[in-house]
């Protein structure tokens, strides 16, 4: 997963922040790798359940306002990664090895990365056309 750059901005302040904080959670995981923390794997899982809810609602909320020609495909991203992280949870709780989670949680975060990169930045085009 690279690191956040304003390239990737969209302009809206709030869906920036939320895409740095995904980005930041990289060191988090970094950490949880070295201590092998089930704890800091809990919090990673946590963050997620609530991105997936929070953020997926703000950036639909805004494509819907302004009838975003993609809605349909970027809801239908929102939603497989909404399944992957219920996933998670499970793996988490069924006592999955905490390498497997961990190479687990990367994987997802890289797809998050590339979605934030390819799908995500179309909404630049709506929030800079207000």
């Amino acid at each position: 997963m690279h690191s956040w750059n304003p390239n990737l901005e969209t302009g809206n302040e709030e869906i920036d922040h939320h895409h740095q904080e995904l980005f930041h959670l990289t060191a988090l995981l970094d950490q949880a790798l070295q201590e092998q923390s089930l704890e800091k794997i809990d919090t990673i899982i946590t963050f997620l359940e609530h991105y997936v809810v929070e953020h997926f609602e703000e950036e639909e909320s805004l494509m819907k306002a302004h009838s975003y020609a993609f809605y349909v495909h970027h809801k239908s991203e929102h939603e497989i990664f909404k399944v992957r992280v219920s996933e998670l949870r499970h793996i988490y709780n069924d006592g999955i090895s905490r390498t497997h989670m961990i190479f687990t949680i990367r994987k997802l975060l890289d797809k998050l990365a590339y979605h934030i990169r390819t799908v995500d930045i179309g909404i630049a085009g709506i929030v800079n056309s207000k």
